[in-house]
């Protein structure tokens, strides 16, 4: 298996003319976590509408998972769902980020003084998690929503400048099932060298601000700012060679792989139901030759409606089977 390729995207919050709230550090992402993911397949809904298949991790603790079924307002996709309620709180459901791996949901306050409750929706072909917005907007600043945290803990939004000089916004991503906050990075390049965006300590009463350091260094490998058993290490050089994590399950796949498989997945299943819908066609015009022969009028009208039947999957399933060829 290719090594795969990993990178380093951190999350920075300034301080600019005191438009900034004082937030947790930022996250970094450096390839992929090291977890038992699970594949769930694609769905296929009775009205064509076609759902791509995902990862989810196999356990998550004090949780349970809710295959996808239909329920009374329609198709819900599968989910994590906490084992116990928690008073004064509404869970948020999770969803599938661009990235193909699965965003676990959150618990948040039912109410919040000056602030509303955004809920999730896709805008622009982009999905927008449900946050919290302040109620009042602030001339010259723009609001980047807060977002869950690693350890389930919600991380609050906070205000940025519309523009900083010698700098450019990068926008926040998904990775692996995990937010990287946007932040803001130097628009001149420096030959050999990284930029390491700033953050907000633990306590969110001190700005560290972002540097630049050397891309390599002989015989040192850099390891990101991270969580480490619940407490924040800043990032550094670390003495020998980056290790390499073993995954037991769930190799990373990239987004148009994992696609391509959904679309096998549905021609199969096309081809199933294609199947199956030729042979209730040809139990349908036996029955009504043998209630036609005996005069079973009711046998006949059963084999019409079998017969019906199957014309009707044979055609769904040429309809799968067409999609999974696009």
């Amino acid at each position: 298996m290719k090594s795969l390729l990993s990178f380093l995207v951190a999350c920075s919050f300034l301080l600019l003319g005191g438009t900034a709230m004082a937030q947790g550090p930022v996250v970094v992402v450096d390839g992929p976590p090291d977890h038992d993911y699970v594949w769930v397949p694609g769905s296929q809904l009775e009205d064509g509408t076609t759902y791509d298949g995902f990862y989810r991790r196999r356990a998550r603790a004090n949780h349970v998972w809710v295959p996808g079924a239909y329920g009374p307002n329609g198709w819900v996709r599968g989910h994590w769902r906490p084992a116990a309620q928690r008073a004064n709180h509404v869970w948020v459901r999770g969803h599938v980020g661009p990235d193909g791996y699965w965003v676990p949901g959150h618990w948040r306050r039912a109410a919040r003084a000056n602030y509303v409750w955004v809920p999730a929706r896709r805008a622009n072909g982009m999905w927008v998690s449900g946050h919290w917005r302040p109620a009042a907007a602030r001339a010259g600043s723009v609001w980047i929503p807060g977002r869950r945290g690693p350890g389930g803990v919600w991380v609050a939004g906070h205000w940025r400048a519309q523009a900083r000089r010698g700098h450019t916004w990068v926008p926040g991503q998904w990775r692996y099932g995990r937010w990287v906050r946007g932040h803001w990075r130097p628009t001149a390049r420096r030959a050999g060298h990284t930029w390491v965006p700033g953050y907000w300590n633990p306590k969110g009463n001190r700005w560290i601000a972002g540097r630049w350091r050397p891309a390599k260094r002989a015989g040192h490998y850099w390891r990101p700012a991270r969580y480490q058993r619940g407490a924040w290490v800043a990032g550094g050089w670390v003495s020998g060679r980056r290790p390499v994590v073993k995954r037991r399950h769930g190799v990373a796949r990239p987004v148009k792989t994992m696609r391509s498989t959904h679309k096998r997945q549905l021609r199969r299943r096309g081809k199933a139901q294609r199947r199956a819908g030729k042979n209730q066609v040809r139990r349908g015009k036996t029955m009504k030759a043998v209630g036609r022969a005996t005069g079973n009028r009711k046998m006949v009208r059963k084999g019409r409606r079998v017969e019906k039947r199957g014309k009707r999957n044979v055609r769904k399933g040429k309809r799968k089977v067409r999609r999974g060829r696009r």
